[in-house]
C-alpha cells in the first residue's frame, strides 16, 4: 500500500522546483523534528478508515503548506514589515524574447535595452533516415562515445530480421540509461522514416576549446560491421555554440541562457533584433498588486485542496473550517482595501477598490491586515506541515498514557521521506 502512495507523490510533486526557502538551519531542522517529537508524545493510537485517502490527503496538506510557507517567505522582511509587499518587480516588453527578474534592493534601476542575436545551444546529431523495415545484419556491434574527459564504449548485439528502427531504439535507450549527458531519441520525417537524434544536455562551447561536446567513431570491436556509418551517428546536425546579445548595443556572450544583468537574471527565450526587447522595473502600484497576487493565489490553493477533500472522507471539511475562521478575523479590513473575502474562503482583488485605497493613502492599513494574516496562516501552514494526519477521518483506538508519556513512531514517520523531502 506505501507504494501506491510513493507513486503518487512522485507523479504528483516529484517534479517540483526546490526553492532557496527550503534551504534551513540545523537549529530550523531541529525545531521541526522536535515538534514531531511533541506531537508523538502526546498523540493517541488512531485507526484509519480509509487509508489509501488519507495518505494521499496527508501529502497534498503538507506539499500545498510548503508551496504557501514559500512564497510568504518570499514576501517577508527580516524586520516583519510591509515593505516586502512593495518589493520591486522586474518586466519585459517582449517575454518571448526575454524575461527577467529583479535581484536587487528597493534602489531605482533605470534599466536597459536587451538584443538576442542568438540563444546558447547544445550539439544535436541526427543519423541518417531509414526505412521502418530496412534490416540491420545481425551480430555484435560496438562504438565509442567521447563527452569531456571520457570515453565511453558501447557494445549490443543484434538479432537476426531486426529492422533499423529496432536498432535506432536500442541504442537509444542504451545512451538514455548511461547517464553521461546526453538524450537520445527516434525521429521521424515527413516520409515516415526514422532516425536516431542524439542531444548534448549542456550547451554553449566546451571548455575544451574543441568545437564540439561530444563525438561518436566505429572501435574494432564492432564484429558486425560499422555501425555509426551504418546509422549516421557521427553526422553533426548541430554545432554548440554560446549565446550572444546586445545590452545598450554592446555585444555579450554567454554559455548560458541564464545571465544576470545590471541586477536582472535575465531567461533568454528566443532571438530578434527587430525590435530590442526593454528590460526595466515595473510601477510601485503594478509591483505590490502582482506580489500580492502570488500571496494570495497560494492561499486560495490551500482553500481549494481542502475543499477538494471535503466530501471525500478524510475530514477535509476540519481544515477547511480552519483556515477560513483564521481569515474571518482579518476580513473587514482586507475587503475596505480591495481584499475581497468570499464566503467560501477564497480571497479575490477588487482592482477598483485596490486603486481607490491607494489613491486615498488608506492602502498602508489593508496591506498591515493582510501581513498579519500571513504571518498567522505561516504558522498554521507549519502545523500542518508537521502533523497532517491530524485532518483525516480516523478512529481513536488507545489514549496516550497519561502518567509516562514517552516518543514511540507515529503514523507520519513512515512517509517521513514525502513529509519532508523539501527540507534541506
Amino acid at each position: 500500500m506505501i507504494s501506491s502512495v510513493y507513486d503518487y507523490y512522485l507523479s504528483t510533486y516529484g517534479n517540483k522546483e526546490v526553492s532557496k526557502y527550503d534551504s534551513h538551519k540545523n537549529s530550523e531542522l531541529k525545531e521541526v523534528y522536535s515538534s514531531m517529537l511533541k506531537v508523538n508524545r502526546h498523540a493517541p493510537l488512531y485507526k484509519f478508515e480509509n487509508l489509501t485517502s488519507a495518505q494521499k490527503y496527508a501529502i497534498d496538506i503538507k506539499e500545498t503548506a510548503r508551496s504557501f510557507r514559500n512564497v510568504a517567505a518570499s514576501l517577508t522582511n527580516a524586520d516583519g514589515s510591509i515593505a516586502a509587499f512593495t518589493k520591486k518587480q522586474a518586466q519585459s516588453s517582449d517575454e518571448n524574447i526575454a524575461d527577467a527578474v529583479y535581484l536587487g534592493n528597493d534602489e531605482e534601476s533605470t534599466g536597459f535595452e536587451l538584443e538576442v542575436k542568438s540563444r546558447a545551444k547544445g550539439q544535436v546529431n541526427t543519423g541518417i533516415f531509414m526505412d521502418g523495415q530496412q534490416s540491420i545484419d545481425s551480430g555484435s556491434y560496438s562504438f565509442d562515445l567521447a563527452i569531456g574527459k571520457y570515453t565511453y564504449e558501447f557494445s549490443f548485439d543484434v538479432e537476426e530480421g531486426k529492422s533499423g528502427s529496432d536498432v535506432q531504439k536500442q541504442i537509444s535507450n542504451l545512451i538514455n540509461r548511461s547517464d553521461i549527458g546526453l538524450r537520445a531519441s527516434v525521429v521521424q520525417n515527413e516520409e515516415g522514416q526514422t532516425a536516431l537524434q542524439i542531444r548534448s544536455e549542456e550547451i554553449g562551447m566546451p571548455e575544451n576549446g574543441q568545437d564540439e561536446i561530444f563525438q561518436i567513431q566505429n572501435n574494432d570491436k564492432s564484429e558486425a560491421g560499422n555501425i555509426v556509418r551504418k546509422l549516421g551517428l557521427d553526422q553533426v546536425d548541430t554545432l554548440p555554440a554560446d549565446a550572444v546579445f546586445l545590452v545598450n548595443g554592446e555585444e555579450h556572450t554567454s554559455d548560458s541562457n541564464s545571465v544576470v544583468i545590471h541586477n536582472f537574471r535575465i531567461s533568454l527565450n528566443g532571438e530578434g533584433q527587430e525590435n530590442p526587447v526593454q528590460i526595466s522595473l515595473k510601477p510601485d502600484f503594478d509591483a505590490m498588486r502582482e506580489n500580492v497576487t502570488e500571496l494570495i493565489d497560494a492561499y486560495n490553493s490551500m482553500i481549494d485542496m481542502a475543499a477538494a477533500h471535503k466530501d471525500d472522507g478524510t475530514e477535509g471539511d476540519r481544515l477547511l473550517n480552519e483556515i477560513t475562521r483564521i481569515t474571518a478575523r482579518y476580513r473587514d479590513g482586507l475587503d475596505s482595501a480591495g481584499f475581497m473575502v468570499g464566503d467560501d474562503g477564497h480571497i479575490s482583488i477588487e482592482d477598483a477598490i485596490l486603486i481607490q485605497s491607494d489613491q486615498e493613502g488608506t492602502m498602508q492599513e489593508g496591506l498591515e491586515r493582510l501581513n498579519s494574516l500571513k504571518n498567522a496562516l505561516v504558522k498554521k501552514a507549519g502545523d500542518m506541515s508537521v502533523d497532517p494526519m491530524k485532518y483525516v477521518n480516523k478512529k481513536m483506538i488507545a489514549y496516550p498514557n497519561p502518567v509516562r508519556n514517552f516518543t514511540n513512531p507515529y503514523i507520519s514517520s513512515i512517509y517521513s521521506g514525502m513529509m519532508f523531502n523539501g527540507y534541506i
